[in-house]
């Protein structure tokens, strides 16, 4: 006789019995005539014997009945409905911990259901961040790959900021795996698939945890993702990418000392409606800005007029949760004050650099310049006169683009280089050098040489031998052109 599927006895013995796991999940996906509702409470309830079904089954082996089961009573449970046992903490820890991936992916709609009831169980035992390992193992053995985006991701995110409470391991899966594939559901769960909301919530609430974590290059990258996300045709942008573009131009500001150039396919719209804001004033008045104003020395300059415009606009700062990553930004403009001066002058005395940065101690001034020391921000000394020596890094040149760029080719517009390295610029000579070599080898080939060589007085024998002998042709030009390549390249730009 075939196990009753409508009472909770009948499906533990399938689920301990059964050797076709797609059958299998097949009943307990199939509610039959009871109705999807009674078939969930059917999950949730207790055996006739009184026992708990999760404490007979292995949570392992018998994954997809347990997630079936968890997943029920843990919904029902937090809806308020009575009669059904809460399951212990312990037993859903250990599942998330060993379940088994393959059984897992039969059924992940259970899975999601599953990961969304954790925030809400962990919350009602009044420790939120008990859910985030739980979490983290549920999005990472779920898929295939790490770089696999679920719909757990973005509820794991959340939970890790509503938390406060963000791990070395999220940080980590951030960074180190950033996504390149969706999951996508089977044809009988069609409605579960991905839209570009969770891609863009994902890449918005990473950013976000970057940025907290100090890791600025990753963040950008993160918000930039976000700013570009791909919606449905002739659809404006969503109102979260407004956000990560605001986001995105502090971190610029924060990280590089001034707002980049935006992605290719970043929203006409979003940029008009940030200019309109407090946000693009403060932006223009940041240090590295190309619109900065006030360059010059006094109350008004740097550092100051920054303060002024949060000042003016806290609230609205505050209102939008922007405010701490704001005071960051009027934190860190004075690095960015000073590595504008290291391109302008060789010595300073901290009084003249305090007047440019707004800050009237001096001793201020010094642990700020010692601070930038020891991050290798800029490489300078200071006396014991107070004069701070800025210099250049190791075997760098000041040059400008029109000075290489017979070495380097033609340049991408905008480009501004106002340092490169011996070594690399050695380089672009000794490519020019072998071109101009390949160039020897096949002018000594051709029959046009051998006129030349013979109408200039070097006779039929002279032009023989090169024909003969390219090699000598390309040794004796490479040593002349790469000898005074390098000698002019030290020359004119101070190298002994």
């Amino acid at each position: 006789m075939a196990p009753d599927s409508q009472s909770i006895d009948g499906l533990v013995q399938q689920i301990t019995t059964s050797n076709n796991l797609e059958a299998l999940a097949h009943t307990l996906r199939t509610s039959g005539t009871s109705g999807r509702d009674v078939r969930e409470f059917i999950l949730a309830s207790s055996m006739s014997s009184g026992q708990d079904p999760l404490s007979v089954l292995d949570l392992r082996n018998n994954t997809l009945g347990v997630m079936y089961i968890l997943s029920a009573r843990l919904n029902i449970y937090l809806n308020a409905q009575s009669g059904v046992q809460r399951p212990p903490w312990a037993i859903v820890t250990q599942f998330c911990e060993i379940f088994d991936p393959e059984q897992a992916r039969l059924a992940p709609e259970r899975i999601v259901m599953l990961a969304k009831s954790l925030t809400r169980y962990a919350q009602e035992q009044g420790k939120l961040k008990l859910a985030i390992p739980l979490l983290y193992s549920l999005a990472t053995r779920l898929p295939i790959t790490l770089s696999t985006l679920t719909p757990i991701h973005h509820i794991l995110l959340l939970t890790t900021l509503q938390a406060r409470h963000i791990t070395p391991e999220i940080t980590r899966l951030l960074i180190e795996h950033p996504i390149d594939d969706l999951y996508m559901y089977s044809n009988i769960y069609p409605d579960h698939n991905l839209s570009y909301i969770d891609n863009l919530v994902y890449h918005y609430l990473g950013g976000v945890i970057l940025t907290k974590t100090g890791n600025y290059t990753a963040a950008i990258d993160y918000f930039e993702t976000a700013l570009t996300a791909p919606s449905t045709t002739n659809s404006p942008p969503a109102g979260l990418q407004l956000e990560a573009l605001k986001k995105l131009r502090l971190v610029q500001c924060i990280a590089m000392g001034g707002p980049q150039p935006l992605p290719k396919y970043t929203s006409p719209v979003l940029t008009r409606i940030l200019k309109s804001t407090p946000y693009q004033n403060l932006i223009n008045a940041f240090p590295g800005s190309l619109h900065a104003k006030d360059r010059g020395e006094g109350p008004s300059s740097g550092n100051n007029r920054l303060k002024q415009l949060v000042s003016k606009d806290r609230d609205f700062y505050a209102s939008e949760c922007n405010l701490g990553l704001v005071e960051l930004l009027v934190a860190e403009a004075p690095k960015w004050v000073i590595k504008r001066l290291t391109e302008t002058y060789v010595t300073l005395g901290l009084a003249e650099i305090g007047r440019y940065v707004g800050v009237d101690d001096e001793q201020q001034v010094r642990a700020l310049v010692l601070k930038m020391i020891e991050s290798k921000t800029i490489i300078a000394t200071i006396s014991d006169l107070g004069i701070v020596t800025f210099h250049d890094a190791p075997d760098t040149a000041d040059v400008s683009v029109e000075d290489i760029r017979t070495l380097l080719g033609d340049l991408p517009s905008g480009t501004n280089l106002t340092k490169i390295s011996v070594p690399i610029l050695l380089e672009a000579v000794q490519v020019q050098s072998t071109h101009l070599a390949e160039l020897d080898m096949e002018v000594g080939r051709s029959k046009e040489f051998i006129a030349k060589a013979i109408k200039t007085g070097g006779g039929i024998s002279s032009a023989l031998f090169f024909l003969r002998h390219p090699g000598i042709v390309q040794h004796t030009r490479f040593r002349y052109v790469y000898g005074w390549s390098r000698k002019w390249v030290r020359t004119r730009w101070g190298f002994s």
